[in-house]
């Protein structure tokens, strides 16, 4: 009438031997968009807000002080500066070591955090363009302040994923002091070079962009070969 109930030592036994079994099943896993769900909800904040505080900023002293577009590299920099800490993490807190043991490789992991703090740099972007573009009254700079804000930006992320990928204990204070050596550069360049801001000297801008971004491409290119092959990626302690 009534079924038996087992002795807890059963239970136990029962309850091991199912664990054993499940384990032996494999898991599927997670889809890369997913991932990126996951890190948004655990890292979004600390991409994207930073950025947008860097955003605002910008617009503030280009609103208060009539900033020229010559100006503007010098602030490109920042949006990388402030998202290391996030792309570094894992060294300061020393585990490197946990994420490349986790099932999601520590490419996977660069990749989504890229993701989201190319987009949030996007938006940023783009909002700088439209600020210029209403504070001159007109397009005709515009593809100008386009180059002066992607060469920085670009030359800066091409570090730091260069050093991310060299795995050098150091790639912190490293990338650190090229967005700082490259903040006062560009802060100083209009003075310093003013030849380069000229119409002549645009092909130097283009070409630095073809080359930056070629540059660029090739780091993302081996994040994602490096995440389909599982292979080890970024600073391990």
């Amino acid at each position: 009438m009534y079924d038996a109930v087992p002795y807890p030592e059963e239970a136990v036994r029962e309850r091991s031997i199912q664990a054993i079994l499940d384990a032996g099943v494999p898991q599927p896993r997670q889809s890369f968009w997913g991932f990126l769900a996951d890190v948004f909800h655990f890292e979004g904040i600390s991409l994207l807000l930073p950025q947008l505080a860097v955003l605002l900023v910008t617009c503030h002293v280009a609103c208060t002080y009539s900033m020229s577009a010559y100006a503007l590299p010098s602030y490109m920099p920042l949006f990388i500066l402030v998202v290391m800490p996030t792309f570094f993490r894992g060294q300061y807190c020393h585990v490197s070591e946990v994420e490349a043991a986790t099932h999601t490789s520590g490419a996977q992991l660069a990749l989504a955090r890229l993701i989201l703090a190319g987009g949030g740099a996007l938006v940023c972007l783009t909002f700088l363009l439209a600020l210029e573009v209403w504070l001159q009254r007109s397009f005709e700079n515009l593809g100008r302040v386009i180059l002066y804000c992607l060469v920085p930006y670009l030359t800066c992320m091409t570090a730091m994923l260069a050093l991310i990928r060299r795995r050098r204990r150091d790639g912190a204070p490293l990338c650190m002091t090229t967005a700082l050596c490259s903040i006062f550069f560009w802060r100083w360049s209009a003075r310093l070079f003013p030849w380069l801001y000229e119409a002549s000297a645009l092909g130097i801008w283009i070409a630095a962009v073809l080359f930056y971004s070629w540059l660029l491409a090739k780091e993302i290119t081996y994040i994602i070969h490096a995440n389909k092959e599982v292979n080890m990626y970024g600073i391990v302690d």
